[in-house]
């Protein structure tokens, strides 16, 4: 079931958001296995395999899939994703030309300035919080081509559940959140000038067909939050979701031939170590999409 309405519209409408949460309760896996999924190859998946993807995407807006031919390229990523209507891919700073990021432990060049190409741990966000709402992220393909020695875990919260538990506890949090000031990422700039301008926007937002969208990011440095006591309220209340061992998050490690396929779910990375042969690398491919189900 779709939420129908947008921004404050749908807060107010009381009877639709409590039929849609019923829904959404009622179908939340209980553990990680419920969203695995294994397929042949991300170039031979099958259309039982591609039903399984999208049943688990609609209960939990993502899925872990296990390729039984661990074969990988940047193509097949790209080709993968397309099978679930993923085509307009974001043609960020650091992706390749065709689009598909390649996550790994960077020594030279403009990779090194961001933690993602690092082993250092990352803290809770969703892909792109830094992009303006024309170039919004709704859907992501994360596919481990090589797990790190150690280290390397994710754990991955559906938004719809943070939405949820926010709402219960005070719907003044979603009014906090949906403000389109609410969180401000400052320009990104280089040494040649800016490279990104400042983007201003909500955490909470709502698709065409009525989607909830999380834009968020948990770091300390360069965020700038609206400053009122309501939205403090409401992030310290996310924290403590994100802190609380009994919160509905997923934890796996992504192993060579594994993947993530969701609709930009919030998660972190554990920080990880390298071997001496045995270096991580993950593909990562961004869309302005979300996923067909």
């Amino acid at each position: 079931m779709k939420i129908t309405g947008r921004n404050s519209a749908f807060l107010r409408d009381k009877t639709r958001y409590e039929e849609w949460r019923k829904t959404k309760l009622s179908a939340c896996p209980q553990n990680v296995e419920e969203i695995i999924v294994p397929i042949d190859g991300l170039l031979s998946v099958s259309e039982a395999g591609k039903a399984a993807i999208k049943t688990a995407c609609k209960r939990a807006n993502m899925a872990i899939y296990q390729c039984r031919d661990p074969a990988v390229s940047r193509a097949a990523v790209a080709a993968f994703a397309r099978e679930f209507g993923l085509t307009r891919i974001d043609h960020h700073l650091c992706a390749n030309a065709d689009g598909v990021a390649e996550l790994s432990v960077a020594s030279e060049g403009v990779r090194t300035g961001y933690v993602p190409y690092s082993s250092r741990s990352l803290s809770w966000h969703t892909d792109g919080y830094y992009n303006d709402t024309d170039r919004q992220i709704n859907a992501v393909v994360l596919h481990c081509a090589q797990a790190a020695a150690s280290g390397g875990e994710n754990a991955l919260l559906d938004p719809d559940m943070a939405y949820i538990r926010l709402r219960d506890e005070n719907p003044q949090f979603i009014a906090a959140f949906e403000h389109p000031d609410c969180m401000t990422i400052p320009a990104n700039m280089g040494a040649e000038g800016e490279i990104r301008p400042a983007s201003s926007g909500p955490v909470f937002s709502y698709g065409a067909r009525g989607e909830i969208h999380m834009r968020y990011s948990a770091r300390k440095k360069n965020i700038q939050w609206r400053d009122d006591a309501l939205t403090k309220a409401a992030r310290d209340y996310l924290t403590a979701i994100l802190d609380d061992q009994n919160a509905p998050v997923f934890r796996y490690r992504l192993r060579a031939g594994e993947g993530l396929i969701s609709n930009n779910v919030l998660h972190n990375r554990t920080e990880f170590s390298d071997g001496q042969e045995q270096h991580r690398l993950l593909y990562r491919a961004r869309f302005f999409d979300r996923i067909e189900i």
